[in-house]
């Protein structure tokens, strides 16, 4: 009988202490086998890229979304171990293609298990990212015009010094304001900032780039995030640069 074929692994962490203990980590067990990669190497588009040949990648947020967006024919699946635990950075990096979605400090049976659940075509996230994404798809999603109030209430502004500042009616953001309330169920303005900032939400359209933004009405009613599928099923690996 021939042996199982081990993982190839990439490490491609921004933080190198934590590249060094993943490697040495996984070299350790039969089924995995771990290449050490460095940052810079993860957004550099040539066909010597040892992403190529590895089964699963292994990565900080910002190198792996930096790999999935330099898609090429064949990348390998991404999963994300991060410190990050915000729904928004969940959500947009699954959406993005992102195979697993781990947080440091999450124990060694459950880093092997998510890399062996991604290497097989599964989604692998741990207990606290599976519960982010359930409660995000249990809440209504703030309108882009709720999100543009809420970051005017994060600067501490008044219901007329929005009004004036988006040029709409003090009434108006009466409105929207005991909405956004409602939405993320808080008692008070500090208080729907405060679950804002935890949740990720005030800090998303400005992370999110590739996301595209239109000043005045035509941003009216459309929603600020919408988390369409986000624990979705490729059904291919995604392509890496």
């Amino acid at each position: 009988m021939f042996p199982a074929a081990r993982i190839r692994v990439l490490v491609a962490h921004a933080d190198p202490l934590i590249s060094l203990g993943l490697a040495a980590v996984l070299s350790e067990r039969c089924d995995f086998e771990a290449t050490l990669c460095g940052p810079a190497a993860t957004a550099a588009s040539n066909t010597a890229n040892p992403a190529h040949s590895a089964d699963v990648v292994v990565a900080d947020y910002e190198s792996g979304l930096r790999l999935i967006a330099a898609a090429g024919a064949a990348i390998p699946r991404v999963v994300i171990l991060t410190h990050s635990d915000s729904e928004a950075r969940i959500c947009h990096a699954l959406e993005q293609g992102a195979c697993g979605y781990l947080l440091l400090g999450c124990s060694l049976r459950d880093l092997l298990e998510g890399l062996r659940s991604a290497h097989q075509g599964d989604i692998a996230v741990g207990p606290v990212v599976a519960s982010r994404i359930a409660e995000r798809m249990k809440r209504q999603m703030l309108t882009v015009r709720e999100a543009d109030i809420l970051q005017q209430m994060m600067l501490g502004l008044s219901n007329k010094a929005i009004a004036a500042r988006l040029v709409v009616a003090v009434g108006t953001v009466k409105t929207h304001v005991k909405s956004i309330l409602g939405k993320l169920n808080a008692a008070s303005r500090t208080e729907a900032v405060a679950i804002a900032q935890r949740r990720g939400i005030l800090r998303e359209e400005s992370e999110w780039p590739l996301r595209p933004t239109r000043a005045g009405s035509a941003r009216r009613g459309r929603p600020a995030c919408r988390p369409s599928s986000p624990i979705r099923r490729a059904t291919q690996p995604p392509s890496c640069a």
